[in-house]
Order: C-alpha cells, then sequence, then structure tokens
C-alpha cells in the first residue's frame, strides 16, 4: 500500500505517460491539419536516421502549436524577434539537457530528437515535483489531507494537461508559482515580519519563464504586509505600552525596518533575472550588428537580429513583449470579441464559470473581509464596531467559506480570469489559469463528491501499517486516504477515485468529466495540430 505522497507521484507519472500515449496513437492515426502557423525550419545539414524516425513516432506529436517555438529556440536560440514572446528558462533548460543527452545518444540520433526527448522527460520530471509541493501547499492552505489529495489528483488531469506534457513551459511554470506561493505561507509562523529571501528564486524563475510571472512578486508584497500588521505592529505596541523608558523606542522599529530592507533584497533578487532577459533582448535585437545566421534560418519574413527596426527598441522603457503580442498575435483589450471566435469562448467557458462563480461569491458572502485585505478581524475592529456590529454570517459549505487564508488566492486567480477575459486569446485561459494558480483543483476537490468505499477495511490497513513498522498509532492523513480511495486502489499505481470510481451526483460527474474529458479530447486535437486551448 502507498502512502499519500507515494500515491500522488505514481498517479502523476502514469497521467504522463497515458498523455505520451494518447498522442502517439493519435499522430499515427490521424493525419495532421494544415494550421498554417509557424514551423521551426529544418536544418538541411542535419542527418535523420531511422532512430530519429522512431524518435518522430513516439513524441512527434507534442511539436505542435506553440512547442514549435519552444524547440526552435532550444536548438537555435532567438533567431526571430516574435520568439521573444517565449521567455527563455525552459528553452534552455531543455538546450543543456539535450547537450547532455547527445553527449551519449548522439552518435544514434540528432540534436533536434535529442532536445524532443530532453523536453518530455524534463517535464515529466518537473510535473511530478510540482505536483508534490501543490501537495504541500494544498495542506498548509486547506489543513485538509484529504481535500489537498483531491487536489492534487485532480491537477495531475487538468483540463489543460496536454501542455503540462508537450514542449511548453507551463509544467515549470507551475512549480514555480506554486513553490513561490509555497515560501510566502512559510512567513505566517514567523513571530517577526522577516521575509524568506529565498522566495524570491522560484518567483525571479517563474518571471523569466512566463510573462504573469511578475504578478507572483504579488505573494511577496503581500506576505510582507500581512506579517508586519498582524504581528510586528501588535508586537511593537505591546511592548510600547508596557516599556518603562521610552529612549528605546527607536529599537522597537527596528523589525519594520529590517522587514523592509528584506522586501527589497527580496524584490531584487527576484527581478534580477528578468532584467537580465529584456536587457539581452534589447541588444539582441535593437543595437545593430551581423546576426551571423546560417543561410537555412535566414529565409523568412520574420525580423531578424541586429536589425534595430522594431518599434519597441524606442520606447523609453524598451520591453518587447507587449509589442510582440500584439503585433504578430493581434493581442489586444477585446481584440479577440468576434462572431468567428464563439466556439474558443466556449472551450474557455467551463474555468472560467468554476474561478468566477466560486471566487466572487467566496468575496460576496466575505465582504468585512474583503475591506481589510483578508487580515485577521481583531486587527481593525475598531473600525467596524460601530458599523458593522453584527456577527458575521457562516458560509462552511461554499468555497473557502470565511476563511481569510484564501483571499490572496482568490484576488490572484480573479485578476487573472479578468485579464483573460479582456486581453489574451480566450482560448489560452484554461492552460494559463490552470498553470498559475492551484484554486481550481480547491474549488474542484471542495465540490466532487468521493464517500468511502466498501474497501475501506480498517483493519487491512492498520495491519498493513503495523507491518511496516510505524506503530501501533497509525497516521490519521494515511487512514483518511486510503478511506478515500479504497484498499484496492491504495495499491495501485495509476488507479484513483477520479478514474476508476462513478461519481454520486451531477455536480461530481461534470468535474469527473470536464476534466478527463478536456485531458482526451485536447490530447488528441492538439497533437494533429487541430486547435485547443
Amino acid at each position: 500500500m502507498y502512502t499519500p505522497r507515494q500515491k500522488i507521484m505514481w498517479f502523476a507519472f502514469s497521467s504522463r505517460v497515458f498523455i505520451l500515449l494518447i498522442q502517439m496513437v493519435s499522430n499515427i492515426l490521424i493525419p495532421d491539419h494544415d494550421a498554417k502557423v509557424f514551423i521551426s525550419p529544418e536544418d538541411p545539414a542535419l542527418r535523420s536516421s531511422k532512430a530519429d524516425n522512431i524518435v518522430q513516432l513516439f513524441v512527434g506529436g507534442m511539436k505542435r502549436w506553440d512547442a514549435q517555438y519552444f524547440i526552435h529556440i532550444a536548438q537555435y536560440g532567438y533567431t526571430y524577434e516574435n520568439c521573444l514572446a517565449f521567455f527563455p528558462m525552459f528553452p534552455l533548460i531543455v538546450r543543456y539537457v539535450g547537450y547532455i543527452l547527445s553527449s551519449v545518444l548522439g552518435s544514434v540520433i540528432n540534436f533536434h530528437s535529442t532536445l524532443l526527448i530532453s523536453s518530455t522527460i524534463i517535464n515529466i520530471l518537473i510535473f511530478m515535483k510540482s505536483a508534490d509541493i501543490l501537495h504541500k501547499l494544498s495542506i498548509r492552505v486547506l489543513r485538509s489531507e484529504s481535500r489537498a489529495y483531491k487536489s492534487v489528483i485532480l491537477y495531475c488531469v487538468n483540463p489543460a494537461s496536454i501542455f503540462f506534457s508537450a514542449p511548453y513551459s507551463e509544467s515549470l511554470f507551475a512549480l514555480m508559482s506554486f513553490y513561490t506561493m509555497f515560501k510566502c505561507t512559510e512567513n505566517e509562523t514567523l513571530r517577526f515580519a522577516s521575509i524568506d529571501i529565498l522566495s524570491a528564486l522560484p518567483a525571479g524563475f517563474s518571471m523569466i519563464t512566463r510573462s504573469n510571472g511578475v504578478i507572483n512578486l504579488g505573494f511577496i508584497f503581500y506576505a510582507s504586509f500581512k506579517n508586519v500588521i498582524e504581528r510586528t505592529l501588535p508586537e511593537i505596541a505591546y511592548k510600547y505600552r508596557t516599556l518603562k523608558h521610552r529612549i528605546i523606542i527607536p529599537v522597537l522599529l527596528l523589525p519594520i525596518f529590517t522587514s523592509t530592507v528584506a522586501l527589497f533584497l527580496t524584490v531584487i533578487v527576484a527581478i534580477f533575472p528578468f532584467v537580465l532577459v529584456q536587457t539581452y533582448n534589447y541588444f539582441k535585437f535593437c543595437v545593430p550588428n551581423d546576426h551571423n545566421l546560417p543561410e537555412f534560418l535566414t529565409i523568412t519574413e520574420y525580423l531578424l537580429p541586429g536589425t534595430a527596426a522594431s518599434p519597441w527598441c524606442n520606447n523609453s522603457l524598451p520591453l518587447s513583449y507587449s509589442y510582440i503580442q500584439k503585433h504578430y498575435w493581434g493581442v489586444g483589450p477585446f481584440e479577440y470579441y468576434k462572431l468567428k471566435q464563439i466556439p474558443n469562448f466556449m472551450l474557455a467557458l467551463p474555468i472560467l464559470v468554476l474561478i468566477l462563480y466560486n471566487c466572487l461569491s467566496y468575496l460576496k458572502n466575505n465582504m468585512r473581509l474583503l475591506l481589510r485585505l483578508g487580515l485577521k478581524e481583531n486587527i481593525f475592529n475598531f473600525i467596524y464596531s460601530s458599523k458593522m456590529g453584527n456577527r458575521q454570517k457562516q458560509y462552511s459549505k461554499t468555497f473557502g467559506a470565511n476563511d481569510p487564508v484564501f483571499f490572496v488566492y482568490v484576488v490572484h486567480v480573479l485578476f487573472l480570469s479578468f485579464f483573460c477575459l479582456v486581453f489574451v486569446h480566450i482560448q489560452v485561459t484554461t492552460r494559463l489559469l490552470a498553470s498559475a494558480s492551484p484554486v481550481l483543483y480547491w474549488i474542484c476537490s471542495s465540490k466532487i463528491n468521493v464517500g468511502p468505499t466498501p474497501t475501506s477495511d480498517q483493519n487491512t490497513i492498520n495491519e498493513h501499517f503495523r507491518r511496516l513498522g510505524i506503530g501501533k498509532r497509525i497516521p490519521s492523513h494515511h487512514l483518511s486516504i486510503a478511506n478515500l480511495e479504497g484498499v484496492d486502489n491504495m495499491y495501485s499505481k495509476w488507479k484513483t477515485f477520479i478514474v476508476s470510481r462513478k461519481m454520486p451526483d451531477f455536480q461530481s460527474q461534470f468535474i469527473q468529466c470536464y476534466f478527463l474529458g478536456y485531458l482526451v479530447i485536447g490530447t488528441v486535437l492538439f497533437s494533429n495540430f487541430y486547435p485547443w486551448t
């Protein structure tokens, strides 16, 4: 029998293998659609052997849509201006792991095939780690092993699953985002408002993985702000009231000073990689120089490096991303609101309805919490005592109930949701929200109804733990997951409630069908260049 963490890791791995199998079969049986999108030029000097054909057969269906850009950047670098829309951390990891694999497999397959294998292995490993971090974060936030476990299982079959396995940066971004959130929750255990500077590392890496990574800085600012208001200021006030010698009052303010310095250093460390990337982009495309690209890469309509011909180079703050999104993909406020895009709006509708309805309900049911920015109620009691004397209603059955710990996550995902509605290509919403926030999984874990099974035999479970030498006192969270899954599932690497159980009500059935349906259909369509999220 597997522990909850082992079960999660095995299911995360099994779900990746399942997606690889689906894309392989789909790619073999279904002809590719001519999507008329960017296709990375092939190096005519690159040999192709039978082994390369086998690699293409097994994982060729993963190199579709934006995956063409990521593999192109990993292989050739930033050869065209439109490539700057794809941030460098993921392709760099793929490239350098590819170099290592090429030193072993270089005599059998070419470097392009090595990069496909590299990206596949990397995303499997990173996805498994992101599931592990999400599990730790969910336990800390939800304070329920059962709900945390359900959240991670849903994450493993999320509606955008194909993008977490293909050569995309979704898995890496999810890992960095969840880890940033996890590091920021650690501050809540500190007496004074000293922020963990190490939280800057995942936040900084997320900023050079995807453009919306900059929003992760909000968790660092909020954690510092909350610690100052809830811990440091009350501590200073208490010491001030009990102080006999006013001369040491400046010493009381030292924690605020140290917290400010720590926050400043954390932000500097976090934005430093982003600044380096933007500096590189500027010197690459805005300073005239010889590009030294091979001829087969220069036969293109895209803007080449060193031409200094792009309007964004002349901006007071020369950042390329917004210009490139608008110029090459037509991204702008409400630009996507056209009748022909209705199918894409329908694709994004389920995740938007789930998130907007539940998160707005959370804020509506917690207006006092919203007004005090998610801080503890006793902090601002003096503000509400005269105006809002009645006790706040309890909403124990709704998402988040009255728990202030959800506040920052709800605000974060709502901002992203409204941003998607206004600016981005709407079908991207599913993978953007699925990789940037855990809220979707927390909502669905609270809505999906999975009761005990007949195979949840307590005697069998207890005997198993005793044989392992854990002792007579069985960890309650192990028992709760065994009770959720049943004994049979706990002995399986891939069987979980989401794939093996018939849900008892419509709401649970909808969530099950939505997650599994989008996983299968999305993988089939994506692997043959058909439009998907």
